[in-house]
């Protein structure tokens, strides 16, 4: 979750790859969807968008891009945005990665050769003067 207008996005996913013959290949383009929500601050937010993800052994980077919309008590906010996918892990069947140093994701590979992704993501941000705890859940297609 980006908070320069409350973003965040993500991910990868896929099959056959790497060394290890159970390693998920998810290098490719992925079109996801994803919600998350900070009840205690009344806060929830819907994006879809894409991903473009490169992958080397066990490890992946990328680039993704979105659009969204965030509600909040005092009305919506765009939640659009782009940028990096950093510190993506393949381990088996799961993925792991950042989109931001405040957004961790998590997930499971799903098909053979690997079709979708879908799992769990938390993001901590700091407003002007409160701290926004957000969790949810994406999911990702080729």
């Amino acid at each position: 979750m980006r908070f320069g207008s409350l973003a965040f996005l993500l991910a990868a996913a896929a099959c056959e790859a790497g060394t290890n013959p159970n390693t998920a290949d998810v290098s490719g383009h992925w079109t996801f969807t994803e919600t998350f929500q900070d009840p205690a601050h009344g806060i929830s937010c819907s994006d879809t968008g894409s991903y473009e993800i490169t992958q080397l052994g066990d490890r992946f980077t990328g680039r993704y891009g979105q659009r969204g919309v965030c509600r909040t008590p005092s009305g919506n906010v765009d939640n659009a945005d782009s940028g990096t996918v950093q510190n993506g892990r393949v381990i088996g069947r799961t993925v792991r990665f950042m989109v931001t140093t405040n957004c961790d994701y998590e997930g499971s590979v799903n098909g053979m050769p690997a079709t979708a992704l879908a799992g769990r993501g938390a993001c901590v941000l700091q407003d002007v003067d409160r701290t926004l705890k957000f969790s949810g859940t994406w999911q990702a297609t080729r």
